[in-house]
């Protein structure tokens, strides 16, 4: 799971949103841990929604909690989403956690975000939102990297008797990444084929 200077940057960076009435869900490693399978992380990744105007109040905000951007523009464009970049370093540390706020607009974004889940991780103290399993094995799909394939197929294994297969099957056809899901699946579960 994640070190002690992750979960103390993901603690601070949730209740600074959280004051700041925006939405957000962890998503990427952490979350996989609120779904049975641990992996090492040094990055906290969110989920948020803002609109283009409250950017700049929201970066304000994190400022105020030393919480500082990691580039010049602050706001970073990957393909369907806008990331913003940040550096923080918790109390104690000597070192900067790196925060990814991706700024979820899409139709799919708004969805995942309106199925996030509230849970306790372990070693945190405070309640904090994360995406559905179905939304961080779509998540991981669409990133593409290897390291991110293997994450999904962990994670189909893992909760399989959870998923909702029809969601699952519908926004990765959607996203364009059913061929991804059908290897993902075919590394869980070799020989059988994804369901219906």
């Amino acid at each position: 799971m994640a070190g002690e200077a992750v979960l103390g940057a993901l603690r601070h960076v949730w209740l600074v949103l959280k004051s700041a009435g925006v939405p957000a869900a962890v998503i990427s490693g952490i979350a996989m841990a609120a779904w049975k399978y641990v992996r090492a992380t040094n990055v906290v990744d969110l989920l948020i929604a803002v609109d283009d105007d409250q950017v700049e109040g929201l970066l304000g905000e994190l400022s105020e909690a030393a919480i500082r951007p990691k580039c010049d523009p602050p706001l970073v464009s990957l393909g369907r989403l806008s990331v913003i970049p940040l550096l923080y370093e918790p109390p104690e540390t000597f070192a900067d956690v790196q925060i990814d706020l991706l700024i979820g607009k899409s139709a799919y974004h708004q969805t995942a975000l309106q199925r996030r889940l509230a849970t306790r991780l372990p070693d945190l103290d405070v309640e904090i939102d994360v995406l559905a399993c179905e939304d961080v094995i779509l998540h991981k799909l669409s990133a593409g990297r290897i390291i991110d394939r293997a994450d999904a197929a962990a994670l189909l294994r893992a909760n399989r008797e959870r998923l909702d297969f029809g969601y699952l099957a519908r926004w990765a056809d959607e996203l364009g990444v059913a061929e991804g899901l059908t290897e993902a699946w075919s590394e869980a579960f070799p020989g059988e084929p994804p369901p219906g």
